[in-house]
Formats: C-alpha cells, sequence, structure tokens
C-alpha cells in the first residue's frame, strides 16, 4: 500500500464524516493517497493484514475523534478503547509503533479535547499531539488547513489544485437562462424600488430557508425526479447553519429497499416500515454565485432511530429562496440521486 494518508474513525458515528474528508483530499491529492478501509479494501482480503500493511508504510493518520471514537462501549460496558481486540484501538497501536505522524481531529460533538492521560499507552500519546477541529459549519476552511499541514508532511498535491479545498459540493455556474433572470430581477427591482417596492422585500429570499418544503428525490440513476420519491421536510436556520429534517417515509412498498428490509428483519426480528432524513449542515452566501447548501445527513429508522444510511445533500438555492436543486449523495449507493425541494405545505 502506498497510500500517505490513513484515516482513522469509529464506523459507529464516524463513517459519514471520514467519506466526506476522504472526497474532498482526494480531490486535492489523488485517491491514491489516500486510504480509507470501506473504499479501499478489495473483496476477499484479509483486512487486518492491509490494514497493517497501510500503517506500516508509515502514513500520516487522521484520527476523527467523534463522540463514540473513545466512548463506544461493548455489551459489558467496557471502552472499547481499552480492548486490545479493538480495531480502532490497534489501528492507532500500529501507527505509534511504525512511527507514522498523528493528526488527531476534533469533530462535531467534542467541543474540547478529551482526557487521553487514563488510555492504556501508546495511545495516551494521543495527548502530546496538536489537534485539529472538523466542524459542519467551518467545513471548507477545517479541511484547508488539515490539507496546509498534509503538505508541510510532504503530500504532492493534484497538478493544477488549487491551494485552499474545493467545497463538498461547488455551487453551479449561472446558465445564460439564469443569467437572463438574474437581469430580470434585477429590472423588477428596480421598478419595485420607485413604488410599491415594499411587496418585493415581503417574499422569501435565498438567505432565509427556514420552514417546510416538499421535495422530490429521483429514482437511482435518473437525470430528474419526474418520477421520484416525495417527501416533505422541515429547515430550521439559525444564521447560516441549518438543521434538516423530513417527516417519516414509508419504505416498505419501496423496491429499492427490499433488500435491507430483508437483512433488518433478520438481525432485529421486526420490520423497518419508516426512515427519517436528518442533518446539520450550512448555507453558503458567496459573493457572485447563487447560495448553496451542504448538509451532511443520516438515514435512520424512524422508530429506533438507529443510522441505516447516510450522505450528503448539495443543492443550489434560486433567488427567491422558493426551491432548492442539487444532489443527494447515498453512502449505500455511492453515487448522487437528483433532488429538488420547493418551499410550502402540502
Amino acid at each position: 500500500m502506498s497510500a500517505r494518508v490513513f484515516i482513522s474513525y469509529r464506523t459507529s458515528d464516524g463513517a459519514d464524516k471520514a467519506t466526506a474528508l476522504a472526497r474532498d483530499l482526494d480531490t486535492l491529492f489523488g485517491d491514491e493517497q489516500i486510504f480509507l478501509d470501506k473504499d479501499d479494501l478489495t473483496g476477499g482480503s484479509r483486512w487486518r493484514d492491509v490494514i497493517r500493511q497501510a500503517l506500516n508504510a508509515k502514513p500520516v493518520l487522521l484520527v476523527l475523534v467523534t463522540p463514540q471514537y473513545l466512548e463506544a462501549r461493548d455489551a459489558q460496558g467496557r471502552r472499547r478503547i481499552e480492548l486490545a481486540e479493538d480495531p480502532v484501538r490497534e489501528e492507532l497501536a500500529e501507527a505509534i509503533a511504525a512511527g507514522a505522524d498523528l493528526i488527531p481531529i476534533l469533530c462535531d460533538g467534542v467541543p474540547e479535547v478529551p482526557n487521553v492521560a487514563s488510555l492504556p499507552r501508546p495511545l495516551n500519546e494521543l495527548g502530546e499531539r496538536t489537534w485539529r477541529r472538523l466542524r459542519t459549519y467551518d467545513w471548507r476552511d477545517d479541511v484547508a488547513r488539515l490539507a496546509s499541514d498534509l503538505r508541510h508532511l510532504g503530500l504532492q498535491g493534484r497538478p493544477g489544485t488549487a491551494t485552499a479545498p474545493l467545497p463538498l459540493a461547488a455551487p453551479l455556474a449561472p446558465t445564460t437562462r439564469r443569467r437572463a433572470a438574474l437581469i430580470a430581477t434585477s429590472g423588477a427591482l428596480l421598478l419595485a424600488a420607485a413604488g410599491g417596492g415594499w411587496w418585493w422585500w415581503q417574499r422569501p429570499s435565498a438567505s432565509n430557508l427556514d420552514g417546510d418544503w416538499i421535495a422530490r428525490l429521483g429514482a437511482r440513476g435518473a437525470n430528474n425526479v419526474r418520477d421520484g420519491k416525495r417527501m416533505r421536510f422541515r429547515i430550521e436556520q439559525t444564521g447560516l447553519q441549518l438543521r434538516v429534517v423530513s417527516v417519516p417515509v414509508p419504505i416498505a412498498e419501496d423496491p429499492a429497499w427490499a433488500d435491507y428490509r430483508k437483512f433488518w428483519r433478520e438481525r432485529f426480528n421486526k420490520d423497518l416500515n419508516h426512515v427519517v432524513y436528518r442533518g446539520e449542515g450550512t448555507l453558503r452566501l458567496d459573493p457572485g454565485q447563487p447560495a448553496a447548501v451542504n448538509v451532511p445527513m443520516r438515514i435512520e429508522a424512524a422508530a429506533s432511530q438507529e443510522q441505516v444510511d447516510g450522505g450528503q445533500l448539495s443543492a443550489v438555492v434560486d433567488d427567491e429562496g422558493l426551491r432548492l436543486r442539487g444532489k443527494l449523495w447515498l453512502n449505500s449507493e455511492q453515487a448522487d440521486r437528483v433532488i429538488e425541494l420547493r418551499r410550502g405545505k402540502p
């Protein structure tokens, strides 16, 4: 294995963040330099051997410390990180033994550096390292700082990549039709200023997404939402921070969920009939660009809130704040689906 960066995370609550980070670092440095187990372990491989080989090459270990990274417990209530057979502990111990560079990273839900002095050696060495942050609402700046650290440690960027990383979903460039709409909108504003302008300012705007939304999620592989699943969402906005949650979505008759529902039934001896889409992210208002949203998403069982899938909502807001158009990346499919949200109650 020749990867120069190894992303370590706890599967129970770190898979989405690790996947999103790997995608951005792939863009900057090339996927051959970034190791993420779920993407780079081939079928039939002995995963412990592959991971050991990757760590013995002394990559930079990015340690995503989510709430469960250090605090996950087994059925007896013991912290998994303290158990010799814990895969996360094995990764850390192997990397330290190999002399790899470690960058521990505070993720959402971990507001300050945890007390690692009580961890078994050599894991307590985390306390001697310089920590970074990786926050949803400051994603672009935090990834930029990590990228700078990696360059300082010798990673070579892809030819032609900028010093600062791209956001998870770059805003779409205005089309000719959109530019025409912007010109028309500007004219309308001038007319409104002459008289009756108060009416314009009563309308929703691209900077305020708070409210109820009706969504259409396109079918797998479709390039439109014409026959897509209909869902209802609530968006709560505080400043530029967004909370997005759907009403429970019925999946019992959805063929796309058939295999997973069978697995769920075998595992828990009960049916999975409804899921909820939930996420927290940001609204971007860059000068000269359409407003855009980036929201890491969890798809949860409605009854238990156990995560069944994850992904990323990336969409552009129209000028009036009435519609969002974009893509919903789903980890289970490793692909985007087209999604469109319209403001309003059903």
